[in-house]
């Protein structure tokens, strides 16, 4: 399959000299997912019939309540209520009629079981995941393809772990050999440099804190503490995408 390159937003996005530019491009990529399914594509019957039947991880149905979207929202909730009814009536309906508690429990495991099958899957996840994919694509695509962007990226603040992974995990689809180590060796020097520099900056935050170190001037780490959480986990983590579908961005 040919992998169309998002060069301007990958661009973009290292010119930002941010702790993880994949994390900025993700945060638009999940707004632009949860705008999409608050939009009136849910009135077209394709794309109700996959909000009923996949429906949201726990994270993106309460991204998509917080969002104050009440009619749109709520139209999607009732039908996807009514197919959670098909997977569910039926341990409802033994737990109500159980004459002992074994029977309950049996029911209720029945029950527990159709509810979490119900959660598994997420298309905000989905169409995030589809992005993610092309954005550490494109990346290792450029790096390989662009002088420019690869001196860029070597003296950026490169990535936070999560994403470096998955920049590992894409990057042998899109090249090979000698640039693929040479890509490898790169995110990696940058993750562990920068890993380092997240820590000395969160130091002297710590140090800051102390009487005598009070007037001292912070060197920028006024939020150390969150980059140094961030540069761990990431921000914006696609959590369960369907494994058998893709989106259509």
């Amino acid at each position: 399959m040919k992998i169309v390159l998002e060069t301007i937003p990958v661009w973009d996005g290292l010119k930002e000299d941010s702790e993880c530019f994949l994390c900025s491009l993700m945060k638009r990529a999940e707004s632009d997912a949860i705008g999409y399914y608050l939009s009136s594509a849910v009135m077209t019957p394709e794309v109700r019939v996959e909000t009923n039947t996949y429906g949201f991880c726990p994270h993106h149905h309460r991204k998509l309540a917080e969002a104050n979207k009440p009619q749109v929202l709520a139209l999607i909730m009732d039908t996807y209520y009514d197919e959670n009814k098909k997977s569910f009536s039926s341990p409802f309906e033994k737990i109500a009629s159980a004459k002992k508690a074994k029977n309950a429990e049996k029911a209720i495991k029945e029950f527990s079981e159709a509810y979490m099958g119900r959660e598994k899957g997420c298309l905000v996840c989905t169409r995030m995941n589809d992005r993610l994919y092309r954005y550490c694509f494109t990346i290792a695509a450029l790096f390989e393809q662009d002088a420019d962007f690869r001196k860029a990226l070597s003296e950026s603040k490169g990535f936070c772990v999560h994403h470096t992974l998955e920049l590992a995990k894409v990057a042998g689809d899109a090249i090979g050999g000698d640039s693929l180590l040479e890509f490898y060796k790169t995110i990696f020097s940058l993750l562990e440099r920068n890993l380092e520099r997240v820590q000395k900056d969160d130091w002297w935050m710590t140090q800051k804190y102390k009487s005598e170190n009070k007037d001292k001037p912070w060197n920028g780490c006024e939020d150390a503490q969150k980059r140094a959480v961030y540069k761990l986990v990431g921000e914006a983590d696609v959590i369960d995408p369907l494994k058998d579908k893709k989106s259509r961005i």
